[in-house]
């Protein structure tokens, strides 16, 4: 036990003025106190604690709502270290697109972010698209060279079959994509006009993928071209065809002329075409699609309108496009519904519609729009787009793979296991897997782009299990963010470069971080041309930010959930039980933690939790 002696601190001295007593030394309003001349690593103070900290990364939000799967936290705290080309690499392994989902995904990871409950969330699309950008500038990747024996076909290049591509070739897979189309791209090239997603853009994402080994046939339709008993060759089938066939409205006289469906609109558009549509337009619908067809028709001249069956807030097209819309002049009517399009001698002259208002909630938990009592309204114009959805073409498929409105699947990955005979239909394949708007999910790109990856790993592990080898110890939550299933190809390959601590998939809510370790800083604002100039060509709209920009926007990231070896678990540990290993992470000497929770209470990004002795 160190000497200790009791002594007076230095300071005003008083008089004790108690009779019969000799005068005491003391402070002013300051008892005496034991001084220790040591360090405090001389007793230990561990052994009478009931629970410890433990550093665990835990899932960031926007990770655990990234349809894609991709690590953003990783790459944007790589960002923040200045490693920029590792950051890319982060990226790449999980998002072989991020120039084109930058440009047109809807970001649901932006909603999640905790930053929004601070001063505005982290613009991450525009940070994905910046290091997108800038792997396009570079020279092409080097060429994977199959190591499996197994070959697998995809049906369709859009983002689901190109993702699904991609990340077999990784995996060591020779892998054949047939497109119908002259054209790859699916409905990145035939759905999306250029200035949202300018064709130059698309063109180097694509020959970047083909130069990484992914083959890609064009002109090539299953069930026309080529029959599905044509596709034996193949260890596994992923089929990913989308959604092109546009839903009719129901409305009386939708077969005549001035009427057509928003999507076969957006074909012609982008294959240069420029549709006559006459002064007034009509669009009716509310998605992404909707919102492409209103600002492709205004930039060709016309006037537009949008009409609506629900509210604005129920709009599924993103906000930025909406908002865009409406910037370059387009007007909304909600909570309406055309029922009759009015000709005069076989000319289009308008329609005629009819009020809404919710009525009970539907199966998916949304309240119906219903006819009002309001009564209706007609809108005169000289053409109308129909955009309420698509559905999809499935004719070429085997009877037996065809449901109502998909493909059947058995699990999460997407997988379809097919009997050896389907009566005068033979099976070709060993596994048939579907994804991306054949099947049962969201329709974006980001959606899409997920459901290629589930069934790049479903593929792999099913022909793992087919060459005889047991992958049993291959628990799903290990590879996957949070609770909604993401999956993260990284960690189903075992080779994660990010070094993480005692990992689980717990998602960090706003609560668990600590702001007093964060200084406000406003998102910064992506660069767009003019409106008035926008309405006058197709050149992109949204130029994204600057490089340096780019960087700063990253610097904002919480990094939420994930040590990133700030330190201050170590500073601030009363008993300095808390050392930092020469890897960069942290070790805790539970002899001497008294587990007072003060590293818990200060780790700025909730990656220190306090547990009970013995759990």
């Amino acid at each position: 036990m160190a000497e200790v002696r009791r002594e007076p601190l230095p300071g005003p001295e008083l008089e004790n003025e108690s009779p019969g007593t000799s005068p005491v030394k003391t402070t002013r309003g300051i008892t005496p106190m034991a001084i220790s001349q040591t360090s405090t690593r001389v007793n230990h103070t561990g052994s009478w604690k009931y629970i410890r900290p433990v550093h665990r990364d835990r899932v960031a939000p926007c990770n655990a709502r990234c349809p894609v799967g991709i690590d953003i936290e990783a790459y944007m705290n790589l960002l923040r270290e200045g490693r920029i080309w590792e950051a890319q690499d982060v990226l790449l392994r999980e998002n072989p697109m991020p120039a084109v989902t930058g440009r047109v995904c809807d970001h649901p990871c932006e909603l999640a972010c905790n930053r929004v409950h601070m001063d505005g969330s982290v613009s991450i699309h525009t940070v994905e698209r910046g290091l997108g950008d800038q792997i396009l500038d570079q020279p092409l990747p080097d060429f994977f060279k199959p190591w499996r024996t197994e070959s697998v076909c995809v049906i369709g290049s859009g983002p689901a079959g190109l993702a699904c591509a991609y990340h077999l070739n990784r995996l060591g897979y020779r892998t054949v994509i047939l497109e119908s189309e002259p054209e790859p791209g699916g409905m990145l090239r035939v759905g999306i006009p250029e200035y949202r997603l300018p064709r130059p853009v698309l063109d180097k994402q694509i020959a970047w993928l083909e130069a990484q080994g992914i083959e890609i046939r064009c002109n090539e339709a299953v069930g026309t071209d080529l029959d599905w008993e044509d596709l034996t060759e193949f260890a596994a089938v992923f089929v990913a065809t989308g959604a092109h066939r546009s839903r009719r409205t129901g409305m009386e006289g939708e077969d005549g002329s001035g009427l057509r469906p928003g999507l076969e609109f957006l074909r012609d558009v982008n294959a240069g075409e420029l549709p006559i549509l006459g002064r007034e337009v009509a669009v009716v619908g509310g998605g992404n699609t909707a919102m492409d067809c209103a600002r492709a028709a205004i930039r060709l001249g016309a006037s537009v309108t949008v009409v609506y069956r629900r509210t604005r807030e129920e709009m599924p097209a993103i906000a930025e496009e909406i908002e865009a819309a409406e910037r370059e002049g387009a007007r909304f009517i909600f909570q309406a519904s055309p029922v009759e399009a009015m000709r005069t001698n076989g000319t289009m002259r308008g329609i005629t519609c009819e009020r809404m208002e919710m009525g009970p909630e539907d199966e998916s938990g949304r309240r119906r729009p219903v006819p009002s009592q309001h009564g209706g309204f007609t809108l005169m114009v000289d053409s109308v787009l129909t955009a309420i959805g698509e559905s999809t073409e499935l004719e070429f498929l085997p009877p037996a793979l065809r449901t109502g409105g998909g493909v059947l699947r058995t699990d999460y990955t997407g997988e379809v296991e097919l009997p050896g005979e389907f009566g005068e239909d033979p099976s070709p394949a060993t596994l048939v897997f579907a994804g991306g708007d054949v099947a049962d999910q969201p329709r974006t790109v980001a959606h899409a782009m997920g459901a290629g990856k589930r069934a790049a790993l479903g593929i792999d592990r099913a022909l793992h299990i087919a060459r005889g080898k047991s992958i049993e110890s291959w628990d799903p939550t290990g590879y996957t963010f949070g609770p909604e299933g993401n999956v993260s190809m990284t960690r189903w390959r075992g080779d994660d470069p990010v070094a993480r601590e005692n990992p689980v998939n717990e998602v960090v809510e706003f609560e668990d971080l600590n702001l007093n370790h964060f200084r406000p800083a406003p998102p910064l604002r992506e660069h767009h041309i003019d409106p008035l100039l926008a309405r006058s060509s197709f050149r992109e709209v949204n130029r994204g930010l600057l490089e340096d920009e780019v960087l700063q926007e990253a610097r904002r990231c919480f990094n939420c959930g994930v040590c990133n070896g700030c330190d201050l678990c170590m500073i601030f540990c009363p008993d300095f039980a808390i050392l930092r290993r020469p890897d960069g992470g942290y070790d805790i000497d539970l002899e001497y933690c008294k587990g007072c929770g003060v590293c818990a209470e200060e780790c700025p990004r909730g990656a220190i939790t306090m547990t009970r002795e013995g759990v």
